[in-house]
């Protein structure tokens, strides 16, 4: 339960509540300080389901900062709690601190959070609104935040992010991340795993039409569901050096134009839906080369989180395989993102060949 405190009372009542604890099994722990920084919004409590999916794995101080264009002025609400994860016989608890504020306080919020952020650890930020919007609170939490974690799902003009983002990183010494990229990953490893040989590799080059359908069933959270689909074929242009030339939108599918080395590439993004998987999710990937050979990669009906893969061309087809992606956790692609150190090469290149995009928006 959250306790209404006054922003000079912050930590004399955290001191409190881990007096009462005295005793019990609850044990205080932290590696490092996590801000997170967003508009209010129906999102906040997928933020918070985020906060206490990383404390189950990183033991950390939570400063949650939501600022409300719509609330009276001089509103400024502070409250204090323990956030718990549970771990057998003992739990281990963490700090956490909640600052909300109206418009015309906004650019108190940095000198509210610097006196409760832990000295000596490291902080990140998780920054959940468009940084295509100039915001210059959050321009100050970055120059103290040793990694700042962005949300692409808060735009709706992913070019536009996308330029925001190597501005970021430009100006800051900051690493910078990202949750749908984090979302990704295991198709990534995928396609690399399977692209590996030389043979495979020359003829993932050789491709003619690539086809990704991702799960267009909205949440409340998540309603920008090709996000991670455009990510995913960015980053394959992006290593195989396609240049884009050409953007066609259908009535529900995104088409993208790419010149190879010898031919085009067409890749296609359909929307599709399937059960127990989340909003904006890949179920599946096909290849076509212009040797006639056909990969295809595709979540399994039994078990989604399985996915079979399978290759076949005029002479053979190939006994199927099966790869385990991770499960679709709530929270776990912003553990990955702090486990991952430094700024990933791989996303620049693909953020970098979406910053050139002019004229389209590309969000669904």
């Amino acid at each position: 339960m959250a306790h209404i405190v006054q922003p000079s009372q912050i930590e004399s009542e955290l001191e409190q509540i881990w007096d009462s604890f005295q005793g019990t099994n609850k044990m205080r722990a932290c590696l490092f300080n996590l801000i997170i920084y967003a508009k209010k919004s129906q999102r906040i409590n997928y933020l918070t389901q985020i906060a206490q999916k990383v404390i189950e794995k990183f033991p950390s101080r939570i400063i949650f900062v939501t600022f409300d264009d719509k609330a009276g002025k001089n509103t400024l609400k502070t409250a204090v709690s323990v956030m718990t994860a549970d771990e057998g016989e003992s739990e281990i608890a963490c700090d956490l601190i909640e600052i909300e504020v109206s418009q015309d306080l906004h650019n108190r919020v940095p000198f509210l959070i610097l006196p409760h952020i832990l000295p000596d650890l490291p902080i990140y930020l998780v920054y959940g609104d468009d940084p295509a919007v100039k915001n210059p609170v959050s321009e100050k939490l970055e120059k103290f935040s040793n990694r700042i974690i962005f949300d692409s799902e808060s735009t709706s003009d992913l070019p536009s992010f996308a330029r925001a983002v190597l501005a970021h990183h430009d100006k800051s010494h900051a690493d910078v991340a990202d949750l749908n990229w984090a979302r990704t990953e295991g198709w990534r490893e995928l396609f690399s795993g399977v692209f590996k040989s030389e043979d495979d590799l020359n003829m993932l080059k050789k491709a003619e039409k690539i086809t990704i359908a991702y799960n267009c069933e909205e949440s409340d959270y998540l309603c920008h569901t090709n996000i991670q689909s455009i990510y995913l074929q960015a980053w394959i242009a992006a290593r195989l050096e396609w240049s884009l030339k050409e953007i066609k939108k259908g009535s529900q599918s995104l088409s993208l134009i790419y010149n190879g080395s010898s031919h085009d590439i067409q890749v296609t993004l359909k929307p599709a839906k399937m059960e127990n998987v989340s909003a904006g999710r890949i179920l599946s990937i096909k290849v076509e080369t212009d040797q006639n050979c056909h990969y295809s990669f595709e979540r399994s009906q039994r078990c989604s989180h399985h996915v079979v893969i399978s290759k076949s061309d005029t002479y053979a087809c190939a006994l199927p395989s099966q790869y385990v992606l991770d499960r679709d956790v709530s929270g776990q692609s912003l553990v990955k993102e702090i486990c991952h150190k430094g700024t990933s090469g791989h996303y620049l290149e693909m953020i970098q060949s979406l910053s050139e995009i002019k004229n389209e928006r590309l969000c669904s």
